[in-house]
């Protein structure tokens, strides 16, 4: 199996795929595929049918993953200009993408879903979905706006807006905190949310937060 990057404002990536090579992604990002490739739902043995189901309800994000099947090419995209990477996973290496950057992967890995809890502060952000992928195999993920790439030593630590995050090693662990804008309680009261990536490991970062609107 090949994942080939095709450039262009919005990027997208044409997957060749042997007899019974096979893929994965989210319903609604497939471009184009030839006849032949077959297109079946893939059972999320990893993430569960629980842990769907509390995606949707606390992340209120219709999910679920569609499998196509070779021999032949089929090509994704996601809707929106950035960068796409594809990665190689070793065995049992493991990977956190942001949700909705991944764009196919292959069938060899194995698939659960993890979750940064937010501060829970009135006005603050609920928490972070992610895409847990586990080697071997090859993964297609896709950047919005520019893509910051650093490896972290142990215990080195970097801060990062939610929507910054894009992937990280497993080994890197996080935790949510509230940034003050100066001291006394007016800086607390108007502090802002950040997350605290810990080393050692992998992380990457993106230039622009999916989520929020941009004009």
């Amino acid at each position: 199996m090949d994942l080939e990057v095709v450039p262009g404002i919005v990027p997208s990536i044409l997957a060749t795929l042997g007899p019974q090579d096979s893929v994965f992604c989210e319903h609604g990002i497939m471009l184009y595929k030839e006849p032949q490739v077959r297109v079946d739902r893939k059972n999320t043995a990893g993430g569960g049918f629980l842990k769907t189901m509390e995606r949707n309800t606390v992340g209120g994000i219709p999910y679920f993953l569609t499998e196509f099947v070779g021999p032949g090419h089929v090509a994704f995209s996601r809707d929106g200009v950035g960068e796409l990477r594809v990665l190689e996973l070793a065995v049992n290496e493991e990977i956190d993408v942001a949700d909705g950057s991944l764009v196919c992967a292959e069938n060899t890995l194995r698939y659960d879903m993890s979750y940064i809890k937010g501060t829970n502060r009135p006005g603050r952000m609920i928490g972070l979905w992610m895409d847990r992928l586990i080697g071997p195999g090859k993964l297609a993920i896709h950047g919005y706006g520019n893509i910051i790439s650093m490896t972290l030593a142990p215990r080195e630590v970097v801060l990062c807006d939610f929507g910054a995050l894009f992937y990280k090693s497993g080994t890197v662990q996080t935790r949510t905190l509230n940034i003050p804008f100066g001291g006394g309680l007016l800086g607390k009261l108007e502090s802002f949310e950040a997350l605290e990536l810990i080393g050692p490991g992998k992380v990457a970062l993106q230039s622009v937060d999916p989520k929020q609107p941009h004009y």
